[in-house]
């Protein structure tokens, strides 16, 4: 049993359709919003040294024009389309497909022994039990589907012809060169990054952790899939029951802008104890690009279109001062260019749309 869902060709092809239309959205759309911002900033006087200097200045242009405007209905609304669309949306065909997908997963999950620890009397913290991230209704841990419906959303994100874990491999290529014995993925939603990861580092012992029974069993199965021994276990990061000084390493995917400031530094701390002297931590997460307020309006304005919450308070975290207070005894917060996307334009500077860092804390 494969806890996949039965995608038919219209399926996919709708879904083609919206990462074509948000390639178009990331791409010419941005260079169009680029040249008209430059051409009002012209109008109202505000070049040389009276150029916009910040967000705030940048956005006061911005909002007035077309382009941003429609750039903000197609963030938000190719994946409300997505997720929602009857027939063709993502929770329209696992609703189709209910019955057999709850039995596989489940199935799979009562057999799992301490491959997969389940806590149904968690309590889950507000910030994640309220908050649907990336426009998914209800959160990812309500519905025994949520984690099949995380699942193909990430993949359906990117092109087609492309890996979808061809981000994993940028991030594992990024870390030292050193030998990981145990490893743990905070925040391993769907599996992907560990499976990545064990086919990678075979001699790795393997463990995520995450706040979701859905998605950790989605976990469970995928790691079964391809003859893996993952041990993953539903907690609350905040409060991990792994002995201290366990891991060699412990990584994460897009994880701290979906965090409440209030809640990074006892985070952070909690990662120390159970890493090893000498352990890493290390991720990447998006950021405002340093000296670009046109980017800085655009990376702000995906947290209102795209449902995400904590994104805006994340770019004001002094997430270094806080490792170094946690325990860290040393930091790296270098901007990841193999991750940011550029818009070229021939005979100009590109565009720069989004930014992304590369975190390493060594303990």
């Amino acid at each position: 049993m494969s806890a996949h869902a039965k995608e038919s060709r219209d399926f996919r092809s709708y879904h083609a359709f919206l990462r074509a239309a948000r390639n178009y959205m990331e791409g010419p759309l941005v260079g169009q919003m680029h040249d008209s911002y430059e051409r009002a900033c012209e109008q109202r006087g505000l070049t040389g040294e009276r150029a916009p200097k910040d967000w705030r200045a940048a956005e006061a242009v911005l909002d007035d024009l077309p382009e941003f405007q429609l750039y903000n209905w197609a963030y938000r609304n190719l994946q409300r389309f997505k997720y929602h669309r009857p027939y063709l949306g993502i929770f329209a065909l696992l609703e189709s497909q209910r019955d057999r997908l709850v039995h596989e997963l489940n199935e799979s999950a009562v057999t799992a022994s301490d491959q997969l620890r389940l806590n149904p009397d968690l309590t889950l913290p507000e910030y994640f039990r309220f908050v649907p991230f990336h426009q998914h209704t209800g959160g990812v841990a309500h519905d025994d589907l949520d984690g099949l419906a995380y699942e193909i959303g990430r993949r359906t994100t990117v092109p087609a012809h492309a890996d979808p874990n061809g981000i994993y491999h940028i991030l594992f290529d990024s870390l030292p060169e050193r030998r990981y014995e145990r490893v743990l993925d905070w925040g391993t939603g769907h599996g992907a990054a560990l499976v990545t990861w064990q086919q990678r580092n075979p001699q790795s012992e393997c463990h995520g952790v995450d706040l979701s029974a859905p998605c950790l069993k989605v976990a469970h199965q995928r790691a079964l899939e391809h003859g893996f021994r993952f041990y993953l276990s539903q907690q609350d990061l905040e409060h991990l029951d792994y002995p201290d000084n366990h891991f060699d390493l412990v990584f994460f995917n897009f994880m701290l802008h979906e965090l409440p400031p209030a809640h990074t530094p006892a985070l952070l701390r909690e990662v120390v104890r159970v890493l090893k002297p000498g352990g890493i931590f290390a991720g990447h997460e998006f950021h405002l690009r340093p000296g670009d307020p046109f980017q800085n309006v655009l990376q702000r304005s995906h947290a209102w279109t795209n449902n995400e919450t904590y994104s805006t308070p994340w770019y004001d975290t002094p997430i270094e001062t806080w490792a170094k207070q946690a325990g860290f005894s040393r930091t790296s917060i270098t901007p990841f260019e193999r991750l940011n996307r550029s818009v070229k334009r021939p005979g100009r500077a590109p565009i720069n749309a989004n930014h992304w860092n590369l975190y390493v804390f060594e303990k």
